[in-house]
């Protein structure tokens, strides 16, 4: 017999002791909600939180999985919490809405806008101007625009406050198997959180680490064993009476460069994914494959044992990261903005890797020891540009016996930019200076006697 199994958790419950966990009677704490899952479930699984904040006591926790064919991941639900209610203000195209609004710049960065004035979907935003008037620049398309529609800025109403380092592990070997909606993680600082075989499907949902102070370690969010984080819910069937918002993401965030998302394993950070404040690391089976992506003030490494990678989003089948009119985007790093480091490999032989790469105050991208990046497939365009302020160094800076492979339209503006005194520029090998243009890499390959090497991919 098919079971339906539903925990309901709200904080203004009254005694977990003697609730059962029913709409009507809910337990109090998210402690109780997951203990009462059980080991295994035949129907569905779904753990409900009403909108607030539950402390969690417990340093592990170890869901079950479902069995049979009638059986499905596990959803924990929370709410959205609604910021502000925009009305567009002119038309645009379909990965921007204007309108009027007293916010700060980037203020909105990794919220999620909801359409609500005709059918569509939400989607991440990965920046805005400042108020009054405000250009809101989304992730991917949200769907034509027009004067006078109506959209929902929303981030997540529920958040799980772990008190110290948290292991969230999941028996379930189905990909993903675990879906959050609207929940989002804040463990207490100086706490990490690890994922170890959970494989979560997310919409509106958000990790933040918080380092104490600069001397102390900083916390991870560990995505490890065959753990992963998607954003987006590409798969709307895979679970029951999921909203339909197939492409809101996963916001992940910190408040010190030395917090970090870091990826190994067979580990995957994948989907709609927005990163602000934090380093973003991949190594040891540890993969990288945005449709999307926003990384503000957030470094990109791809160290030994780690790749980078194009996949298609089964929803758009889009393959590649970003689109030609709307890049995945690195900006504003405080050191460089991707880092190919040690043997580590990027690779898009399916679609290009559209990136957008500006102020970094280091080279925009740097290859080392002995890695290899190829942007695009054969013959194609790559769109490595830089539209907004120039990186303080290389544009590419290419050591140590590695290799780039850019794409036929490498010289076209914006291109990947460096600085414009000191000797640095576009692209070098072995931070040689004077750098040199893109047109010389389109009329020739760059090469030298250490065995670095940029040319174009035909």
């Amino acid at each position: 017999m098919q079971d339906n199994i539903q925990i309901y958790v709200d904080p203004r419950g009254h005694n977990d002791s003697n609730n059962a966990g029913s709409r009507s009677n809910p337990v109090q704490t998210a402690d109780k909600a997951f203990s009462m899952l059980p080991p295994s479930w035949r129907g569905s699984a779904e753990i409900i939180f009403a909108p607030g904040d539950y402390t969690i006591d417990t340093d592990a926790v170890s869901f079950g999985m479902p069995i049979g064919p009638d059986a499905s991941p596990l959803v924990i639900r929370g709410d959205y919490n609604d910021l502000f209610t925009i009305t567009a203000q002119a038309g645009s195209n379909e990965n921007m809405v204007v309108t009027t609004l007293d916010v700060s710049a980037d203020a909105l960065v990794g919220a999620v806008l909801t359409r609500l004035s005709a059918a569509g979907s939400a989607v991440s935003i990965r920046g805005n101007t400042a108020g009054p008037r405000v250009e809101i620049s989304l992730q991917q398309p949200i769907g034509r625009v027009e004067a006078g529609n109506t959209f929902v800025i929303q981030r997540p109403a529920v958040t799980l406050r772990p008190g110290r380092t948290l292991n969230l592990t999941s028996h379930d070997g189905r990909s993903p198997n675990l879906t959050l909606i609207g929940i989002k993680f804040e463990p207490a600082e100086g706490a990490s959180l690890n994922l170890l075989n959970l494989r979560a499907h997310c919409d509106t949902c958000e990790f933040s680490l918080r380092k104490v102070t600069s001397s102390d370690s900083a916390p991870i969010l560990f995505v490890h064993t065959n753990a992963r984080i998607h954003g987006g819910l590409e798969v709307p069937d895979l679970s029951p009476r999921l909203p339909a918002r197939k492409q809101a993401g996963a916001y992940v965030h910190g408040n010190h460069p030395q917090n970090v998302v870091w990826a190994a394993r067979a580990g995957i950070l994948g989907g709609h994914l927005t990163f602000r404040d934090i380093t973003v690391r991949v190594s040891q089976g540890g993969v990288l494959a945005p449709h999307s992506l926003e990384a503000l003030s957030a470094g990109i490494q791809i160290l030994t044992g780690g790749s980078a990678l194009a996949q298609r989003n089964s929803d758009t089948g889009q393959t590649g990261w970003g689109t030609a009119d709307n890049k995945a985007r690195i900006r504003n790093v405080a050191g460089d903005g991707l880092r190919v480091f040690n043997g580590g490999a990027l690779n898009s032989g399916l679609g290009p890797i559209h990136l957008d790469i500006s102020g970094c105050t280091g080279d925009g991208i740097r290859l080392d020891i002995g890695s290899t990046a190829s942007f695009g497939a054969p013959g194609g365009k790559a769109g490595l540009v830089t539209k907004g302020a120039n990186n303080g160094k290389f544009g590419m800076n290419v050591r140590n016996a590695s290799r780039a492979l850019i794409g036929s339209d490498a010289n076209d503006n914006p291109r990947l930019k460096g600085g414009e005194s000191d000797g640095f520029g576009d692209v070098t090998l072995d931070d040689e200076r004077p750098a040199h243009t893109w047109r010389n890499v389109i009329d020739a390959p760059l090469s030298n006697p250490g065995m670095s090497l940029v040319r174009v991919n035909r």
